[in-house]
């Protein structure tokens, strides 16, 4: 016991650094609250705009939820406030309510291009409809007769109309290339090489002029 009270301190540099809790955004915690509570907000706000869309469509089971679901996006937009200090920015309004754009597969395939072709049809439609809609509702003439609004419908129907166009004939090939083609149909198995056929050493005998220089044996 007396040799190990006499050893010496160790020093600082071997001393274990002490443990801490790093953190790069000391304000995660509170900025996640923040997203969590836009997003929050913006999918309210969706819900709502939904429901009134189909209300307005003729449905009388939204009609009955359109004042409880326009209540939770006003709870939803308090909520925001609270923990941010601001509500709903226009952009962000705007990301909530604008239709999704119809993406491209880049694969290319004929499939996913009638795919696109249907989904941007339908939303040009949409587009067109809920223009001339919202006249309709305030009782008023669209400007310059609606034509821009008609001209969107008109243009989703031309994609619906050619997303049903039957798929392109196959072109003829020439006379060569069904040539060729026959024979690549034909399945002629495996194909096993033969054994080299070994000759014998050539001799001045195998000459045309020695054999027929020797008279014929009867």
């Amino acid at each position: 016991m007396a040799d190990d009270d006499n050893k010496p301190p160790p020093d600082d540099d071997q001393k274990p650094p002490p443990l801490r809790v790093v953190s790069e955004n000391p304000n995660a915690r509170v900025d996640r609250r923040v997203t969590w509570a836009k997003q929050e907000a913006q999918r309210e706000l969706s819900q709502f705009a939904a429901a009134l869309l189909r209300t307005m469509a003729g449905s009388d089971s939204e009609a009955n939820y359109l004042m409880h679901r326009l209540s939770q996006f006003i709870d939803a937009q308090k909520e925001l406030n609270a923990v941010s200090g601001n509500w709903l920015t226009p952009p962000e309004l705007e990301k909530a309510l604008r239709l999704p754009d119809a993406e491209l597969d880049s694969s290319g395939s004929d499939f996913e291009e009638r795919r696109w072709l249907r989904e941007q049809g339908v939303e040009l439609i949409v587009q067109g409809a809920l223009r001339l809609a919202a006249h309709q509702v305030l009782g008023e003439r669209p400007h310059f007769g609606g034509k821009y609004s008609r001209r969107l419908i008109d243009d989703g129907i031309a994609l619906l109309e050619q997303a049903r166009r039957p798929p392109p004939k196959p072109q003829p090939l020439s006379k060569n290339k069904r040539k060729a083609s026959k024979w690549e149909d034909v399945d002629l198995g495996p194909h096993e090489p033969k054994p080299p056929v070994r000759r014998k050493p050539w001799s001045s005998r195998d000459s045309r002029s020695y054999r027929d220089s020797k008279p014929n044996q009867e």
